[in-house]
């Protein structure tokens, strides 16, 4: 029996494929990067040990350069796309969808592999020497970026759109372009750089979660209300 999907039906899942689709153009975008990333988690941690005598890897450093990679993509596939959506009778609402599927993805995508450099860098360690954390250590790590991810992916997001929403019109667009970025990166690396900048015998897991849960709603929040709120642009104009 054949079952025939209905107009309706198929449009309404239209918004998912979208936001399916972007995630899996970007990682084809990126992949040479994200093969180049996880080769250097591999090779990393033994090179230092044999040049430095150090048990530590590079893949920390790596990584905290990846999620900016999360931010500018965001950013840049909102900024190309946005424009070709509108003009090709894709609703606010379907865009809005659509990209909080492609960052919910991206997100999940880079905290899996944030989780395995880790991985790799331990067990590499473990044959040339002693790692310098446990494996309790390294899941903690890797888990940290279920929520350090999306607040990179949505905080560049949130940038973009609030650029289209404005325009080139307002006495307050260029504080508007340098200060709202700089609130959002403070934001940003305030939840990735939590144990350096906050007392860590009082402030635990539990409060990084909740504060960092906390971020991202709001980013997210935002970034909803900004692009419903997208003037569409008129015809011939």
């Amino acid at each position: 029996m054949t079952v025939i999907d209905h107009p309706a039906a198929a449009l309404g899942r239209r918004r998912y494929r979208l936001g399916a689709r972007m995630f899996t153009t970007a990682v084809r975008w990126l992949r040479w990067w994200l093969i180049a990333a996880l080769a250097l988690a591999v090779i990393g941690g033994p090179v230092i040990h044999a040049v430095w005598g150090a048990n530590a890897g590079a893949w920390t450093a790596t990584i905290s350069v990846l999620q900016w990679f999360a931010a500018i993509t965001g950013g840049m596939y909102l900024h190309t796309s946005l424009p070709g959506l509108i003009s090709r009778g894709v609703t606010r609402r379907e865009i809005t969808a659509a990209f909080l599927v492609f960052g919910a993805l991206a997100s999940a995508g880079l905290a899996a592999l944030a989780l395995t450099g880790f991985a790799a860098e331990h067990l590499m360690l473990g044959l040339v020497g002693q790692p310098a954390d446990t494996w309790g250590e390294v899941l903690e790590k890797g888990a940290r970026y279920l929520l350090i991810a999306p607040a990179y992916f949505f905080a560049g997001a949130l940038v973009t759109a609030s650029a289209a929403r404005i325009g080139k019109e307002g006495a307050f667009v260029v504080v508007m372009f340098l200060l709202f970025p700089a609130l959002l990166i403070a934001g940003t690396l305030s939840l990735e750089m939590f144990g350096y900048t906050v007392d860590a015998f009082t402030w635990r897991a539990a409060a990084w979660a909740g504060s960092g849960i906390a971020f991202v709603a709001a980013l997210v929040a935002a970034l909803v209300l900004v692009l419903r709120s997208v003037p569409v642009p008129k015809r011939g104009g």
